[in-house]
């Protein structure tokens, strides 16, 4: 594991590797959106069942390539909750990677409101991520916990400080006429 601040990160090539950043909510770990290497990594790392899909951070509301609109709703609540604690399931493209959504015919997205995360998916593009932790155990927002528990996986690390609120987002589900919401 390599301790970076978000500028010596925006130098570094991530193909194939994981990063971990600070976002709003807790801290994540993200890969390069359809990086099956890096992303196989992380549910490796988090002992993760691949039949728990990853969600994607996004640096803005530009995703039309990755889903299909089914709900007359969501452009309301993406307005309202982006960039902010939201993430949402929308039915997704044919150009998502198999390895993110593990056969599901929905994906999710979520904007940070974070100044760090947003500056590197600004720079890298979205990115495939989930929270710092073995899966259904409590998210790590510990530098130090972090690297204790998971150097042996995680390419780089963010050292950059921001605020986080330490609990994870609201989940609703928008893939169909009907909002439900999960989280």
């Amino acid at each position: 594991m390599e301790k970076v601040t978000v500028n010596e990160l925006l130098a570094l090539d991530l193909k194939g590797k994981i990063v971990c950043f600070p976002t709003d909510t807790v801290y994540g770990v993200g890969a390069i959106v359809n990086d099956e290497a890096a992303i196989d990594k992380i549910y490796e790392m988090k002992k993760r069942d691949y039949s728990k899909p990853l969600a994607i951070l996004t640096p803005n509301k530009n995703i039309d390539r990755y889903v299909i609109y089914t709900n007359k709703d969501v452009f309301k609540l993406m307005d309202e909750g982006w960039p902010g604690a939201l993430t949402l399931i929308f039915q997704k493209s044919g150009i998502v990677s198999y390895s993110i959504t593990n056969g599901l015919d929905t994906i999710a997205f979520r904007m940070p409101n974070s100044k760090i995360a947003l500056q590197i998916l600004n720079h890298f593009g979205p990115l495939a991520t989930t929270s710092v932790n073995i899966s259904g155990m409590p998210p790590l927002n510990d530098i130090e916990e972090i690297e204790k528990q998971f150097s042996e996986y995680i390419d780089y690390l963010v050292i950059d400080k921001e605020n986080i609120s330490g609990s994870p987002s609201r989940i609703i589900d928008v893939s169909n006429d009907t909002i439900k919401v999960i989280r």
